[in-house]
Formats: structure tokens, sequence, C-alpha cells
């Protein structure tokens, strides 16, 4: 019987880790709406549900039919909270509205639509097949590869698609395997960074074929994670620097965040990086940034905020203090995860703008 007892505990553990290392590799998309609305007059609009939905700054509200650009909070009462509504940009806003906090702002739309920035759909060839890419113009020969976070899309790069169209750089915004739309992995799931690098290494190569002299790699939370894995691997491309927001620079830390948020023990979120491992064959100790920190060559400004309740700070923080030659750490509070943009667009760019017109070094 004891035998048979310690059997049944093994299983349920490597059950357990199976579906632990599940929520970090497995793709998963489509939108889900965790807000309701509850009232709207016009002018503002009481938002009931979510954890966020009181942050500083500016912010979309996206729907399945619609999108909203919010402003200040105006009111806080138990379960609800009231804010500015800037504009209704389509679709209806009314009460009953399934919606959720956007930091993209605009949802999946176009530069086009978005932000009224003209771009290109283009396909970037990679081992695994063509991906598709967004391409907006410029005169500069330094360009900007954007890539994106976990389970996101192109349009994650929004935000700053017209500081570099002012600035004449030109931008492109690439999918990596298992995006939607875009070639699977031959397994199918997520590699964290391990392997999706070398479609930052194809989009380079495409960009270095249309004219670019040197590129600036800006990545968010997992593509924070993508591209400094990119820039290890690939020494002899033109990469002027990096631009990272609410960097993944290890995977052992978000991983232990989730499982303390869920009420798991470390010891089977531990569980959980060993499946990961035997399923995938990653390394999570080469996924370790901080580990690797000097391997680095190129500046970084790398944007943190310390009330991130998806990637903890403390890894791009430790990153930042071993190499400060190379790093320029901006923090801001109140945000949460890729949200210093919608603090404080101005005091953002003002910090990209200073990062990609110094001198190179």
């Amino acid at each position: 019987m004891a035998a048979l007892s310690a059997v049944l505990a093994l299983v349920g553990v490597a059950g357990a880790g199976w579906y632990y290392s599940g929520m970090v590799i497995d793709p998963s998309h489509g939108a889900s709406y965790p807000l309701e609305v509850v009232s709207y007059d016009g002018s503002r609009v009481t938002l009931k549900g979510g954890s966020d939905t009181d942050a500083p700054g500016v912010y979309g509200l996206t729907w399945a039919s619609g999108n909203a650009t919010l402003g200040a909070v105006v009111s806080r009462a138990p379960g609800t909270v009231t804010r500015k509504v800037s504009a209704v940009r389509r679709g209806t806003l009314k009460p009953g509205v399934r919606a959720y906090l956007d930091r993209w702002m605009w949802g999946h739309e176009d530069p086009r639509s978005a932000v009224g920035v003209p771009y290109t759909k283009v396909k970037i060839t990679s081992k695994l097949g063509d991906f598709p890419a967004w391409r907006t113009e410029g005169t500069a020969k330094t360009w900007v590869i954007a890539v994106h976070g976990r389970n996101a899309g192109p349009a994650e790069a929004l935000r700053v698609v017209p500081l570099f169209h002012r600035l004449g750089m030109p931008v492109l915004s690439i999918t990596y395997r298992n995006d939607e739309g875009a070639p699977a992995s031959d397994d199918g799931k997520l590699h964290l960074g391990a392997t999706e690098w070398e479609e930052v290494a194809a989009a380079i190569s495409y960009a270095r074929g249309e004219g670019a002299t040197d590129v600036y790699l800006y990545g968010w939370s997992m593509g924070g994670g993508i591209v400094p894995m990119a820039a290890r691997r690939l020494p002899g491309e033109p990469i002027r620097g990096l631009i990272l927001d609410s960097p993944v620079m290890d995977w052992t830390s978000p991983i232990e965040l989730g499982a303390r948020q869920r009420g798991v023990p470390l010891w089977l979120a531990s569980v959980g990086r060993f499946v990961v491992e035997r399923r995938t064959g990653l390394s999570f100790e080469e996924l370790d940034h901080v580990a690797h920190a000097a391997d680095f060559k190129v500046p970084m400004l790398i944007f943190v905020d310390t009330d991130d309740r998806t990637v903890p700070v403390e890894p791009a923080v430790e990153f930042a203090a071993l190499r400060p030659d190379l790093v320029r750490l901006v923090k801001t509070a109140g945000a949460g995860h890729t949200g210093s943009w919608n603090l404080s667009p101005d005091a953002y760019e003002r910090a990209v703008t200073a990062f990609v017109t110094a001198p190179a070094r």
C-alpha cells in the first residue's frame, strides 16, 4: 500500500508539473474581456472587474467590436473605477459591454488605422517559412526591429511607431514562431527566446537587404528576452542598441511569481521548470541573461515598472547594476507590466529619443 501511495503521489506531481509547464510553453491566442462597463455618460465610463483599472496614465479600452481612449481616474468605489473617456474611436460603448484595459491602446489595429502612419505588410523569411510583419518607412538607414511579447502581436509596437516615424526611422514589427498567422515550431511550443531569436536574425537580414546599415532591437516582455538572445547569438550583426520594456531577463523569476500568485508551492514550480526543459530541450541557465551579462557589447535602454505583477523587475535591475557601462535603467511605478509608456508617454519618448539619437559607441 505504501508503494502504491508513493507511485500515485509521483504520478500526481508529474501531472501537476506537466500542467504547469503547459502554462509556460503552450501558445494561447484570442482576447479575454475581464471588465464590464457599468455606465457611460459620454465623457466618463465606470468599469467593474479586473485588478488594474485604476492604473495611472492613458490606456485603451478594447472590446470585441470597439475601442476607446481612457484618461485619468475620476473616482473609485468598492469594485468599480470611473475614468475619463477621451474618445470612442470605433464601436458603441454602453453598459454591459465586456472589455479589457489595453496598454497597447488600439487593440490589434494596424499603424495606419491606429496612429495614421502608412505601412506595408511584408514577409520575413526564416528557416520555418515566411513570417508576416509590418514595415513603416523612413529616410534613416538605421531601422528599428520591434519584437512583441508572449502571445501578443505586432500591434504591441503601435505606441512607439509615431515616434520613430517622426525621427525618420523605419520600423519592422515582426512575428515569430507560433504566433497567430505565422509558422509553428516543430513541437508547437514556445521556446521562451531560445529559438525565436532566429526570426529576429531573419528580420535583420531583411532590413540589411532593404538598405539598413544598422538596427535597434526593441522588445516587450518575452520579446525583451528574445532580443537579448538575438544580441548574444549575433555578435557580428550591426546591432546599434537594445530597448527593452518589462523584459524577461530570466524565466525562473516570472514562473515563481506566477506560482505564488496562484498559491502553488515553489517546489512545484521547480518541477514545472524541469518538465519544460524535458519537453522542449530548453536550458533555463542559457535563458538567464543576468548570468550572461558579461557577454553583451551594445548599449541598452531598459524600462521597468515596480508594480509589474507579471515579470519581476529584480533581474533587470540586477542586470543594470552588473553592466552600468551599457545600461540606462528607467524605473516607473504604478503602471504595471509594459505600462511605462502609458504612465507618461512624453517622458518615455524623451528617453527613447535621447537613446537612439546619442552618438554611436
